[in-house]
């Protein structure tokens, strides 16, 4: 009795490891290839190394054109302003010398001629015209062109082009273009591109491609033994590929908007400038002569002048390189 009962048991435990193992073979049989295998941890290590070395490489390249575009856009917002202030700097002076002379001149002329009474309608009309604080007068036009705080003025329009805190000016477009932190700017999706920490970015997208921690990443599917290694590099390879290439193509794309924007809003500036400098040469003739000819009426004699600013030639220059 005590026999069969062992006989009995032995071939319960036997059938019990047979069962277990044909357990163990058909699981085998559903796993993926590979995955019999332990991943390749160094390959893995080198899919990882070889992004951050290019991620590393790609965001010190963005910096550095960054750091320069900067220092491109102070150094031309300074320069134009600096013309600016030179500009009218020389106008002022001018106007100043010339308000001292005929503040003179008529001082002069009412001494000799303040009796006669043919000219005293005339001289009244000379004090008229030389009084810059008269709105109409020949000099009164020719101070308001050159007053910047009018908005209106010659030289107001100008500066106002050059004011990168006004929206609509030509220096605030060159700026905008230029600053990573305007939503809307070409700047601003340069740094999106470059960056693995935005979402839709094609180097966050390449990130997560070379990580074990994302789902859709072949690298993670490899470790957790779902794809082949071969499967997983061909699938990697192809991604970096695409990621790498939408990198460069995005990236020359914003820099060329920036270069445009930079440059037709220095084209811009430019012609103003060239307006700018015409018509200030314009109404300082034109109110000389208008008063030089009322001189004549009392004299016969009008005023001599020498052109005050040289209209400058066009330049060429390049604003981002």
């Amino acid at each position: 009795m005590m026999m069969r009962m062992e006989k009995r048991g032995s071939v319960f435990l036997r059938k019990s490891w047979l069962l277990a193992l044909s357990l163990l073979l058909v699981s085998l049989a559903f796993l993926p290839a590979g995955s019999a295998q332990a991943a390749d941890s160094k390959w893995i290590s080198q899919v990882w190394s070889k992004y951050e070395t290019y991620n590393k490489k790609t965001v010190a390249s963005y910096d550095a054109y960054m750091k320069k575009t900067t220092d491109t856009y102070n150094a031309y917002f300074k320069e134009q302003n600096d013309r600016l202030a030179e500009l009218e700097r020389i106008v002022l002076e001018d106007q100043k010398q010339w308000n001292e002379r005929l503040e003179a001149d008529l001082a002069e002329l009412e001494e000799r001629y303040g009796d006669d009474r043919e000219l005293k309608q005339e001289l009244k009309e000379y004090e008229r015209d030389i009084n810059p604080n008269l709105l109409s007068s020949p000099m009164g036009l020719y101070t308001r062109a050159a007053n910047r705080n009018l908005l209106s003025s010659t030289l107001g329009v100008y500066a106002r082009a050059l004011n990168e805190n006004l929206l609509s000016s030509y220096m605030a477009e060159y700026k905008k273009a230029v600053n990573p932190n305007n939503l809307s700017s070409p700047a601003n999706s340069l740094k999106k591109t470059v960056s693995d920490s935005y979402l839709s970015s094609p180097m966050n997208t390449l990130m997560k491609s070379s990580s074990t921690n994302y789902i859709s990443s072949p690298i993670y599917k490899y470790s957790r033994g779902k794809i082949s290694k071969t499967k997983a590099q061909q699938e990697y390879n192809k991604l970096y590929k695409k990621y790498t290439e939408q990198i460069s193509k995005d990236t020359a794309a914003h820099k060329k908007e920036i270069a445009e924007t930079a440059a037709s809003a220095d084209r811009k500036i430019q012609q103003l400038y060239l307006e700018t400098v015409s018509a200030l040469e314009k109404q300082r003739n034109e109110t000389l002569q208008s008063i030089s000819d009322q001189r004549k009426k009392i004299t016969g004699e009008g005023l001599t002048w020498e052109p005050l600013l040289a209209t400058p030639a066009e330049e060429t220059r390049d604003v981002i390189e």
